[in-house]
């Protein structure tokens, strides 16, 4: 459940809900149910992603007379401080560039009338559902091929 005030408690949440949805959607059964909603969902992360690092990036800087080197320089420190805020915050950009690439890929989804998969044929009826290079069938009966 997230907790709303412990950063690191929620984002190793947030980390085990991309993980369960990184398993979940090797398959999508029913895609009128479910793809369009499914990016609408990822849209809503990223835009909260964004958020988060640039709230990160911030909280780098703000705390940054806090920030030293395990050898106690402070300076040095404080140069981190700033390299990882700007890391994060490029982070940042390339999230909002892929959260305008869901979103148009949402409205691409969302002209889509999903219509049920078509009935699968039998393939001992279907000549066009073998591989075209396997052997052919050997007769039981007399060992030709058929």
């Amino acid at each position: 459940m997230p907790t709303y005030n412990d950063p690191v408690a929620d984002a190793a949440e947030a980390r085990l809900a991309v993980r369960a949805l990184a398993h979940a959607s090797r398959d999508f059964p029913d895609p009128g149910e479910s793809l369009y909603l499914t990016t609408g969902e990822l849209l809503g992360a990223l835009r909260s992603l964004e958020q988060v690092l640039g709230q990160v990036a911030d909280a780098h800087i703000r705390h940054q007379d806090r920030a030293f080197l395990d050898n106690g320089n402070h300076e040095a420190g404080v140069d981190e401080a700033w390299a990882a805020a700007n890391a994060l915050r490029r982070a940042a950009e390339f999230v909002q560039s892929a959260e305008a690439a869901v979103d148009q890929a949402s409205q691409h989804s969302s002209y889509i009338a999903w219509h049920p998969a078509p009935v699968a044929s039998r393939p001992e009826l279907d000549p066009f559902s073998r591989d075209p290079f396997e052997a052919p069938p050997v007769s039981s009966r007399r060992g030709l091929s058929l």
